[in-house]
């Protein structure tokens, strides 16, 4: 976003909005930052410890290696993707688009039923894990038919690249696929 900044008349300069949500509480909170390297986030998270969900924006990857966190991946971030290539590669991108509102489903259903703790993880091995198997083995197979810098290609590559990130959420009852709460608050 464009920030006028007082010291500098008649100038703007780019400024961005950090995100970050509690999906526990359901908050989402905006940090202003000057640029978009990873000094924000690390001062940001500095003392935090669990996961750590985001659009596999690199300046994230540090925190891959700290301990404590767990670093993922928002589906909804590889959905887009695809979503913007319909015109181009109509059957790719619907294909890849096609299983991604199975997941939701299974997630609504999983929270509208009020389940224990460990039944949402159960719920996603059953179900989620083998879309999510049936999705990566597809991509595998597109993605040596495509130029991996066509649209189509780097759709492909950006979920390939991420894809154990993407599919991590099935492992813990508390992970969600998307980043909802940051979507909704921008």
């Amino acid at each position: 976003m464009k920030v006028i900044d007082k010291d500098k008349k008649g100038e703007t300069h780019r400024g961005y909005y950090w995100v970050y949500q509690n999906s526990l509480k359901k908050i989402a909170f905006f940090d202003y930052q000057e640029g978009r390297g990873r000094e924000g986030p690390m001062v940001i998270l500095e003392i935090f410890k669990g996961y750590l969900q985001t659009d596999g924006y690199a300046a994230y990857d540090i925190f891959d290696k700290r301990p404590g966190i767990t670093l993922i991946h928002c589906m909804a971030h590889a959905c887009r993707m695809f979503h913007e290539e319909l015109d181009n590669d109509y059957d790719r991108a619907s294909y890849a688009l096609n299983d991604i509102p199975k997941l939701y489903t299974i997630e609504r259903i999983s929270r509208e039923s009020r389940l224990n703790y460990e039944e949402p993880k159960v719920v996603r091995t059953a179900k989620a894990a083998p879309i999510l198997k049936g999705m990566w083995l597809w991509m595998q197979q597109q993605y040596v038919h495509v130029l991996p810098k066509s649209a189509i290609g780097k759709a492909l590559a950006y979920s390939l690249e991420r894809w154990h990130k993407l599919s991590l959420y099935t492992t813990d009852s508390f992970c969600p696929l998307l980043v909802i709460i940051c979507l909704k608050a921008i």
